[in-house]
């Protein structure tokens, strides 16, 4: 998830000595277009947080023994206690020492801990919800379908598949690995050890608890940074995680903090990192990993094209893309639509279709004031910081053509009005990911020229979308733009749910991001999966065919005995195909065998 998610924070004037020139280079430039930091303070929105380096207020009082129907919470504090420097090596060290002890391999042990992560919803389901209205101006029902619900139905997922994820699968040895039979081969997935987890703040609790969920599952130690933007959020996770009530402590060791903590994360060695953010940092996050051979899943981001054919239910399409640009916490997501390339023909039709869908499901009125029950401005909700809201807002200038919205921003309390804007190539809202409730339209002569312009302005330069979306009943023209453009997920007819189907793999190609999790796709990614060959046959005698090939000396009867062997697998091969119906007819015909040499004995008996 992009633009500035919580390890944007890595892109400082300082602690960068380790680090290549071009890559601190690159890090001060980003520095300075977030505007986060200066040569040796640390920059802190006074609206967003404070920095305290005493204990924090404790946030467990406010959220314990709550359930679903808890209406009544106290608003955590919006402090947030971050990590020393200094202690950073010493958690990590622990983190490797209580590994090595292996604890964390039994299902059972797992089981419990996936269990306490489910607990840990269920008891501050309120506070929790709580926590993303403040941070992210969102209202209940935006905290209850993308961060609570869908959490629980991935733990419970996982839950139900840990033992089968678990089992040691016994695989074919082939020729000539076989040679001394009897062997077995098997397939065991191993913990990678200890996991560097960077979550972002656009989903702070499911971009947090999924990684987190997977690696243990996976059977990891796991160190967790999280946003310091989200400050609830990030607080009161912080201590439900580290409280022991809910996990095991020695599983999670959670530092807070902004670059400086971050960058230190980054110098030491970890079996394996998971980052969600933005391409920039998600490079710098890339190479320091690569120091140390480490695998690294990159869930990035990127601009999200629409296609809108003439073939396309326009009124569907024009109610469900209004719907993921602005109800996806305002455009906040890296699923959000981007822009829509909408044929010409249609494009009229789409316009109005979608002027009308925006007036209907987030009226004008509701902008002004906390008009939801629980504080929120209706259904649209806030950017992150006020920097990211002028920062959106900047987006439309000349370069675009404003078509709806675009005069009810409040960016000082960090609100953008839902907008459309008539974009072109060369647009500044075309240049990069919008990242707020501002939706561009391309109009295109037809889907060739459509494919074209992905092709053109993206796809040639490794800019892959992280997801697709198309909108037409022509599965010919379906095919024609998911075999043209590349992209990690695609959704036909529909936007941004496909994102929560764990049954499927979530993540990015190219610029878009690197591996993918989600469900046993994310269990397989914190494991290591280890072959393994079991010979159970300790011959040595030269009587032994296979004893007698496999050691010198060599000689043309070997050669020619071995080349031999090397074609059974073809002879073999096409008897696996009948090899179902085999199981079901050599029973049958062996019992047969059997009853019929039964009663020839009873007939010699009677006979003889």
């Amino acid at each position: 998830m992009k633009f500035v998610a919580s390890s944007a924070s890595l892109l400082i004037s300082v602690g960068l000595s380790n680090l290549s020139p071009s890559l601190a280079f690159n890090c001060r430039r980003t520095a300075v277009i977030f505007g986060r930091f200066t040569s040796t303070k640390r920059y802190y929105a006074a609206t967003m947080m404070t920095r305290s380096d005493s204990s924090s207020t404790s946030l467990l009082s406010s959220s314990n023994n709550n359930n679903n129907n808890s209406n009544e919470e106290t608003v955590p504090s919006p402090s947030l206690t971050y990590t020393s420097i200094s202690s950073i090596s010493p958690l990590i060290t622990e983190a490797r020492t209580s590994y090595a002890t292996h604890f964390t391999h039994p299902y059972q042990f797992r089981l419990a801990q996936l269990d306490g992560i489910e607990r840990l919803i269920r008891d501050n389901y309120s506070a929790l919800s709580k926590t993303i209205n403040l941070d992210l101006g969102q209202g209940s029902m935006y905290a209850e379908a993308f961060e609570l619900t869908c959490m629980l139905g991935r733990i419970s997922y996982a839950k139900s598949n840990l033992r089968q994820w678990m089992t040691t699968q016994s695989v074919p040895t082939p020729f000539p690995v076989n040679l001394n039979m009897p062997v077995q081969s098997q397939l065991t997935p191993y913990p990678r050890g200890v996991a560097l987890i960077i979550s972002p703040w656009n989903l702070p609790i499911t971009l947090t608890l999924t990684p987190l969920l997977e690696a243990i599952a996976a059977g990891n130690v796991c160190v967790l940074k999280m946003s310091e933007k989200c400050v609830h959020t990030t607080s009161l996770l912080t201590e439900l995680l580290s409280s022991g009530k809910y996990l095991d402590q020695r599983v999670v060791k959670v530092v807070n903090g902004e670059a400086e903590e971050a960058t230190e994360l980054l110098r030491h060695r970890f079996d394996v990192v998971s980052y969600t953010g933005g391409e920039k940092v998600g490079r710098i996050v890339n190479e320091a990993a690569a120091k140390h051979l480490t695998p690294t899943l990159l869930e990035l981001g990127g601009k999200n094209p629409v296609f809108v054919t003439k073939n396309a239910d326009i009124a569907c399409a024009a109610m469900r893309i209004a719907w993921g640009k602005v109800t996806g916490n305002a455009g906040q997501l890296c699923i959000s639509p981007d822009y829509c390339l909408v044929e010409a023909s249609v494009k009229e039709e789409f316009v109005e279709a979608l002027c009308k869908a925006m007036d209907e499901f987030y009226p004008v009125s509701s902008y002004s004031g906390n008009n939801g029950d629980d504080g929120s401005r209706g259904d649209v909700g806030k950017m992150i910081s006020v920097e990211h809201a002028e920062r959106v807002v900047s987006m439309v200038d000349s370069t675009c053509n404003v078509i709806y919205g675009g005069k009810h921003h409040d960016t000082k309390e960090r609100f953008v009005a839902p907008t459309i804007v008539e974009a072109t190539a060369d647009s500044t809202v075309m240049k990069d990911e919008i990242f707020g409730p501002i939706l561009a339209i391309v109009t295109v002569p037809d889907l060739d020229s459509a494919i074209e312009y992905v092709q053109t302005n993206f796809s040639s330069k490794g800019k892959h979308p992280l997801n697709l979306y198309l909108f037409t009943k022509s599965k010919k023209e379906q095919q024609q733009i998911m075999n043209a453009i590349p992209s990690g997920t695609c959704a036909v007819n529909d936007v941004i749910k496909h994102s929560a189907n764990y049954y499927v793999p979530f993540g990015g190609i190219g610029t878009s991001g690197l591996g993918a999790y989600y469900g046993k796709f994310g269990f397989d990614f914190f494991s290591h999966y280890r072959g393994s060959l079991l010979v159970k046959n300790h011959s040595t005698s030269k009587l032994d065919p296979a004893v007698w090939m496999q050691f010198p000396p060599y000689n043309d009867k070997k050669i020619f005995a071995f080349r031999s062997l090397s074609k059974l697998p073809l002879i073999f091969g096409p008897l696996k195909r009948i090899a179902p119906v085999a199981k079901v007819l050599l029973p049958v015909a062996l019992g047969g065998l059997l009853f019929w040499a039964g009663i020839m004995v009873e007939r010699l008996k009677y006979f003889g």
